[in-house]
């Protein structure tokens, strides 16, 4: 299989857990992997095999510049995996101690941005193949479905990345582009695991 023919997966949040553990299992696939985070050593991951992008997922600008990067050194992505976060946690019987400012970047970047980032992928998958695998996944956790007072901007986060995964689900599903909230389960009892391990994801 020739680089150029091969799909490509965009992993956004590559940082010292999931990321990795995702990026290795695609390109085991026969996948080009793109790999972003906020900080990043290109170098390191591109003798990876990986093509490396330095992007903040909070400002939105940075968001169109690397999916642009994308496209123009791999192709448009077959799949795209959001793992990026951003929290500032507090005490629980204080969740409103964060500033709006720290609140709305943290809440950017976990969840709304992800709306610019759906919008994006779905821009990808109508340029592929027919035939050409279509999927993004949002790396989740408890949090759309429990309360964390601690971590209300996590929280506020995930909730709407899990809306938002739900909406194009539903809407886009019948074309084959499928969108995904994935997150661990306990093998005791099948419920969401808090802290997820990479390889299990």
């Amino acid at each position: 299989m020739s680089a150029i023919s091969k799909p490509v997966a965009f992993i956004i949040g590559y940082g010292s857990n999931l990321g990795p553990a995702i990026a290795r299992k695609f390109k085991s696939e026969g996948f080009n992997v793109a790999v972003s985070a906020r900080k990043i050593d290109e170098k390191a991951v591109n003798e990876d095999g990986y093509l490396g992008i330095q992007a903040d997922f909070g400002d939105i600008d940075s968001v169109g510049k690397a999916f642009d990067r994308v496209e123009a050194e791999l192709g448009p992505a077959a799949a795209v995996i959001y793992n990026a976060a951003s929290a500032n946690g507090t005490s629980p019987s204080d969740p409103l101690a964060n500033s709006y400012e720290t609140f709305l970047n943290n809440v950017k970047v976990t969840g709304v941005n992800v709306y610019e980032v759906a919008r994006r992928t779905k821009a990808g998958f109508e340029k592929l193949p027919a035939d050409s695998p279509r999927a993004f996944i949002g790396t989740g956790n408890l949090m759309p479905w429990r309360s964390f007072p601690s971590l209300l901007d996590g929280s506020v986060g995930k909730r709407a990345m899990a809306n938002i995964v739900e909406a194009s689900a539903t809407a886009y599903g019948p074309q084959g582009y499928r969108f995904y909230f994935a997150h661990e389960v306990q093998s005791a009892t099948g419920g969401p695991q808090f802290h997820p391990t990479g390889q299990a994801h």
